[in-house]
């Protein structure tokens, strides 16, 4: 699906919310936390909401018919909870951070009339859960002929704080050009003795590695590895505003 293919599918809520369900996103039903009712999500309020009515009894055993009253959000629990921002909003933030390329921030504040906070909080969590499925499908990277972009990144807000990738501050990953596989790991700091060793650990020898000019990769050429830099510090462009510096 393409992005102006999605932004017309979040335009109709009742189709989002199929979409969203279709894929899991979303629960269909739940069962009552009071009475077990099994129910059914309202597509327009996004409430589960339980109706069913019983008979209770009081202390002189008089039957009282009563009704359940238990309700319940869907995004309990999902990829939008504890969060106020309508869901219709949240997926085109996502969607843009999947589909468009840069400037992002200054668009979507613009385009959805929400704050910068709002848009790198939810872009720190789009990367989060790529960070965690990238842990997942890590796996050793090149050899001759073969060539390795790494770097290196501190964790910022998290949504979800689960998997090996929260006890350290920062990651540090890899990417073959070649195979397109990719490898992330946790370290504790950026030292030259850190990084060797996840890169001896992840990367094998006569492999071409693409780095920035972080002192501690000064090393690479006389470790068995080709080493080519690129220096941030000219045209640098922030990913998500598109800033140049």
């Amino acid at each position: 699906m393409q992005l102006f293919d999605f932004i017309q599918l979040v335009a109709k809520k009742i189709d989002l919310v199929n979409f969203l369900i279709l894929r899991g996103v979303l629960p269909e039903t739940i069962n009552c936390e009071k009475c077990g009712n099994e129910l059914y999500i309202d597509k327009e309020t996004l409430l589960f909401r339980c109706r069913k009515r019983y008979f209770s009894s009081n202390a002189k055993k008089k039957r009282i018919r009563k009704q359940c009253d238990f309700h319940k959000s869907c995004k309990v629990g999902s990829w939008f909870s504890n969060s106020n921002l309508e869901i219709d909003k949240i997926c085109k933030i996502v969607a843009c951070f999947l589909m468009l390329r840069p400037p992002r921030q200054e668009f979507l504040e613009e385009e959805l009339g929400v704050s910068s906070h709002t848009v790198v909080d939810w872009f720190s969590f789009c990367r989060e859960v790529c960070a965690y499925w990238t842990d997942k499908q890590s796996e050793k990277l090149g050899g001759p002929g073969r060539t390795v972009e790494i770097d290196e990144a501190k964790i910022g807000h998290r949504k979800y704080n689960r998997g090996r990738l929260v006890k350290g501050n920062w990651i540090f990953g890899g990417f073959e050009r070649e195979s397109k596989k990719v490898f992330i790991m946790p370290v504790e700091d950026r030292s030259e003795k850190t990084l060797l060793a996840c890169i001896k650990q992840w990367i094998m020898p006569g492999t071409t590695i693409i780095s920035d000019c972080w002192k501690s990769y000064n090393c690479l050429n006389s470790e068995g590895f080709q080493h080519l830099t690129v220096n941030h510090t000219y045209n640098f462009v922030d990913p998500d505003t598109g800033k140049k510096f």
